[in-house]
């Protein structure tokens, strides 16, 4: 195995993209913990990320493992337990009020369920006014910017005054990046945008994402469990599992040369739609995740782990840099 430059890094320090100077978006130990009947689930435990102006940075992971939680932290639709979120180098944690709404301007979010998070009393013109309306714009320019918006994502003026249900889900998805354009923000959390949507649609949304990205220089956090799809529109990938990152890396390296075990089982798991194909030997993921009640004290993905020894169940493994722009929390990376 090849030898890499290794050296101990907290989360904070890992930059925002190789070579970027600074970050539109930085997470630092965000942590968000829910108290229920049966304890307290540890949803998301000292994660720190950043994302550069004109970046896609996907978050990945399987169901449960905190992908949603954090993305929604990162834009204030929920509150951390602890850590800071910062905005252009500010800290918009605790602000409140009318400093809250100048902040959510910069950044909005696209859902995963595009029927469910649109008003369906209002028509789909009404609906991408909604940021302009609470920017206080006239009604006349409303009307102007939304028409502008819907050609922008590729509908035209006569949806103006339609309604949600008489919409497919690809166009319903439009709307609601059309909507989280209208306040022109800097980054759009995009949560499973694609997930709920056919093969054929997905294609055409990932590409509307990167024409907006390459027209605007807007930046993406792209939550996914969709491998093929975090592949084709990502610039780095952020690696979760159980509530913390394990790997941090330019896109390519995470399909072609993961440090993290977990990463690699994650690529084998992708079924590959080639016969010739069937044969090929896959160490897939075994065992049951823990509970984010009760997580293991070291790795926290020790009991799924083919690598898995006692420093790895008692000691929690530190993030650290490999070089490339490639991190890794784990005591027996794959390389090095």
């Amino acid at each position: 195995m090849a030898t890499e430059t290794m050296t101990d890094t907290t989360p904070e320090t890992i930059p925002a993209a190789p070579g970027a100077e600074t970050a539109v978006l930085r997470a630092e130990h965000l942590t968000k913990h829910f108290k229920t009947n049966a304890g307290v689930v540890k949803a998301v435990d000292d994660v720190s990320f950043s994302i550069a102006r004109g970046e896609t940075l996907a978050l990945v992971g399987e169901s449960g493992c905190g992908k949603s939680t954090l993305g929604r932290m990162a834009v204030r639709l929920i509150d951390p337990t602890s850590g800071n979120v910062y905005l252009d180098g500010e800290d918009i944690t605790k602000v409140k009020g009318k400093a809250l709404r100048e902040a959510r301007k910069k950044m909005q979010i696209v859902f995963q369920d595009p029927f469910s998070s649109l008003d369906p009393h209002l028509t789909l013109g009404e609906i991408i006014a909604e940021p302009l309306r609470a920017a206080g714009v006239s009604k006349a320019e409303q009307r102007e910017r939304v028409l502008a918006l819907m050609e922008r994502v590729g509908l035209g003026k006569e949806f103006y005054e339609r309604y949600p249900h008489q919409l497919s889900g690809g166009q319903r998805q439009r709307v609601g990046i059309a909507r989280a354009l209208a306040p022109e923000p800097e980054v759009i959390v995009c949560d499973e945008p694609v997930s709920a949507l056919d093969v054929s649609i997905q294609a055409q949304i990932l590409n509307l994402l990167r024409k907006l990205q390459r027209e605007t220089s807007i930046s993406f956090l792209f939550i996914s469990h969709d491998l093929a799809v975090v592949r084709y529109i990502s610039t780095r990938i952020c690696v979760m599992f159980l509530g913390q990152l394990c790997e941090v890396c330019p896109t390519p390296d995470a399909y072609t040369r993961p440090l993290h075990p977990y990463t690699k089982l994650l690529i084998e798991s992708v079924p590959i739609p080639d016969p010739s194909q069937a044969d090929r030997k896959r160490q897939l993921l075994e065992g049951e995740i823990p509970s984010p009640i009760n997580p293991p004290a070291g790795c926290r993905f020790c009991t799924r782990c083919p690598y898995a020894d006692d420093t790895c169940r008692t000691v929690k493994p530190a993030m650290r840099d490999f070089g490339e722009g490639r991190f890794c929390a784990c005591h027996h990376p794959l390389e090095g």
